[in-house]
């Protein structure tokens, strides 16, 4: 019987997002979505130190380059997850998830005791992501995105 060699997942390191960082970010962005933010707006996010959180993961082994990021809100004692995007060539290897354990652990230690998102409700990739971390939904925002119009499904992690 033969063995299965085990998949090795790529060993992203994570920092918070720095200026010289958002052009790579704008590039996923605009691989990722469908009405992407700009750079203006990554940079105004930025500026926001007391409840804005910026993440971007790199391959160290691959020359530092910047394969995905997640940006987050702490609301209270909420975690509101706005962005999330893993660059089309390094999606389904884990990244995603790695980041967003590195986001969850950092908002629980600022004291948040719950987090939510919202997702397109054809995005099963991404809810599949979600569902394996705890999430679950609660509702549905009508026409919450654009270009396609489509609804959103909210999700909640609660407790943290």
């Amino acid at each position: 019987m033969k063995r299965h060699a085990r998949v090795q997942r790529p060993k992203a390191l994570f920092a918070p997002m720095q200026v010289d960082d958002i052009d790579a970010v704008v590039a996923i962005e605009l691989d990722s979505f469908t009405m992407p933010w700009t750079a203006a707006m990554f940079r105004s996010e930025m500026q926001n130190e007391r409840t804005s959180r910026l993440l971007v993961a790199r391959m160290p082994h691959k020359g530092d380059i910047i394969v995905g990021y997640l940006a987050y809100r702490i609301v209270l004692d909420e975690m509101h997850i706005i962005l999330l995007a893993v660059a089309p060539a390094w999606r389904q290897q884990g990244i995603a998830r790695q980041m967003l354990g590195v986001g969850i652990d950092e908002a629980r230690d600022a004291g948040c005791l719950r987090a939510t998102l919202e997702v397109r409700v054809s995005n099963t990739p991404a809810q599949q992501l979600y569902y394996g971390l705890q999430f679950a939904p609660v509702g549905t925002r009508p026409k919450y995105y654009m270009q396609p119009t489509e609804d959103a499904m909210i999700l909640w992690r609660d407790p943290l």
